[in-house]
């Protein structure tokens, strides 16, 4: 019995002391992902760990806006420019669509092919007007989505990422909670108004999300400020031009991209992405009646504050 329980101790050591050593490796590697605090209840590994400063700090003379909600910060520093409502939820049209490609990246690499079913063709009413049997790469996909919008395809990469719609939705709420979104529900790939239980968010948690696109796959950045692609006929899919629906993108110096969303029920809605120099501001207006002029005086007085 005595020998038997030395050699239970000293397995038991051996197992202790292999644990340490790897999990020494692994933080010195990075590897450890943190639990976020919103999301202990439900066990979810964290992976963000940068998170803009004081979102309701009050912002002496900054412009009026009709938005129901906005924020515009600098995300290297985490410097809050302006803030209205950044927790409220709201119905946030197309800007889903930068979870739909979160999700499509991780998944899949740019030069992968996805097949368009029938059902993503007769997506409406923003598409690239893809007809079902086409073969397209995620990154030709990817400038549809961003130059128009374009339902088919968000469609097409929901269906072809895991081969599971539903399972890509899950996919996509189980990310918000790792980047620490916690006001965000996720329904569907598109961001089109369902008959009921619509997808929402807040300015607070986009900013995150955009910038946590932004920061690990920098090559959407360059997707999004294209103001005109024109892909060529293949043996897999037809030609299509497109030109980008990014608001000041072509007018406002130092605008690059992100994204634009409308639906009856959400508004007006952007997400948008400004360089100055070395330093980056990126803004979200959800609900706005004027999402142009708004989105111009908040870069105005975002930049102003470099």
């Amino acid at each position: 019995m005595k020998n038997y329980m030395k050699k239970l101790a000293a397995l038991l050591f051996i197992f202790i002391f292999l644990l340490l050593v790897l999990l020494s490796s692994s933080l010195s590697k990075g590897e450890i992902n943190l639990i976020s605090p919103i999301s202990v209840q439900e066990k979810v590994l964290g992976i963000n760990q940068w998170f803009p400063g004081n979102i309701n700090a009050v912002q002496l003379d900054a412009p009026k806006v009709t938005a129901e909600a906005a924020l515009f910060i600098d995300t290297k520093t985490g410097q809050v420019f302006y803030s209205k409502n950044p927790n409220k939820k709201l119905p946030i049209a197309s800007l889903v669509k930068v979870m739909t490609v979160l999700i499509a990246l991780e998944h899949k690499n740019m030069d992968d092919q996805f097949t368009v079913s029938q059902y993503a063709a007769d997506m409406e009413p923003d598409k690239m007007l893809l007809i079902a049997g086409e073969k397209l790469t995620l990154k030709e996909l990817l400038y549809g989505i961003f130059l128009i919008s374009a339902n088919d395809a968000a469609e097409v990469l929901s269906e072809g990422t895991t081969g599971d719609k539903d399972e890509f939705i899950k996919l996509m709420n189980i990310k918000a909670k790792q980047v620490g979104m916690n006001d965000s529900l996720f329904v569907n790939p598109t961001g089109l108004d369902e008959d009921s239980n619509n997808s929402y968010s807040s300015a607070y948690d986009l900013a995150i999300l955009s910038r946590y696109l932004i920061k690990h796959y920098p090559e959407i950045v360059e997707i999004s400020r294209t103001p005109y692609i024109y892909l060529p006929v293949t043996e897999n899919h037809q030609d299509y031009d497109m030109y980008s629906g990014i608001n000041l993108l072509t007018t406002y110096p130092g605008v690059v991209g992100l994204k634009t969303g409308y639906t009856p029920e959400a508004g007006l809605t952007l997400i948008t992405l400004a360089r100055k120099e070395s330093r980056e501001v990126l803004g979200v207006l959800l609900g706005s009646q004027a999402r142009r002029d708004e989105a111009r005086n908040l870069l105005n007085f975002s930049l102003s504050a470099i």
